[in-house]
């Protein structure tokens, strides 16, 4: 079996387990990182107000999640997981304020984490979680690694391989997820990815030395919320 046979077998079994996991979601924890059995944003599928279309939007009040693995909202209907059409939602309001919009080329759903107005328009720090996948497929091979060195002796050929690999797939699905967050800003209408790259594009042209002597001073790492707020601040908020 493939890593990335099995990355999908662990990303895509919730359908048939919804009712069972939903219960365990339930459970009270400070914080949720999300597991190959449960592999959502969120703890548990909340109510939220969901737009979609793009030039006639529709709304609808609906208990919804985001899916880790392929950055879709999936939503309850008549105690079945469902999947939304990709692409089709624009927008997903939860009543605790989060606001989530697709952000990128592949439009993965980005939290909005900070809005302010630059130049008379909507300016926007967004981030995205999503799943470490080359984290991952390491984790899979070095419990195949582990699996393989206990068992080595007991079983020949195939048999052997299949033992270890289905014995890595079931630890590994049931471990929480790798994950790594991207940020995007939105300036002036448009959304980029917060890389240094981008940035220098970006602010002030007169800035750029100044933006590279900071972000070795201060230790800006591009994964690091408080990281981007500083950054955002200096140098879009102070043009």
């Amino acid at each position: 079996m493939s890593g990335g046979f099995t990355m999908k077998k662990i990303l895509f079994s919730t359908v048939l387990t919804f009712m069972s996991v939903l219960t365990l979601s339930a459970q009270t924890a400070e914080e949720w990182t999300p597991t190959g059995v449960w592999p959502f944003i969120n703890k548990q599928f909340r109510t939220a107000t969901v737009y979609t279309g793009l030039f006639k939007q529709t709304k609808t009040v609906v208990p919804c999640n985001i899916h880790v693995g392929n950055q879709t909202l999936w939503y309850t209907q008549n105690d079945t997981l469902m999947e939304a059409i990709p692409r089709s939602v624009v927008r997903v309001e939860f009543p605790n304020g989060d606001t989530y919009i697709p952000v990128g080329s592949e439009q993965a759903f980005g939290r909005i984490v900070r809005e302010d107005r630059i130049d008379g328009s909507v300016a926007r720090i967004i981030l995205v979680r999503q799943l470490n996948q080359r984290a991952l497929d390491q984790r899979y091979l070095d419990h195949i690694n582990k699996t393989q060195n206990a068992l080595q002796g007991a079983l020949l050929g195939m048999s052997f391989s299949h033992l270890a690999d289905t014995e890595a797939g079931v630890i590994v699905e049931q471990e929480p997820l790798p994950m790594v967050n991207v940020f995007y800003f939105q300036v002036k209408g448009e959304i980029f990815p917060a890389t240094p790259k981008n940035i220098l594009a970006h602010i002030n042209p007169k800035r750029k030395q100044e933006y590279r002597n900071f972000t070795r001073s201060a230790e800006i790492i591009s994964t690091n919320e408080s990281s981007m707020q500083k950054v955002w601040k200096e140098f879009f908020l102070k043009w």
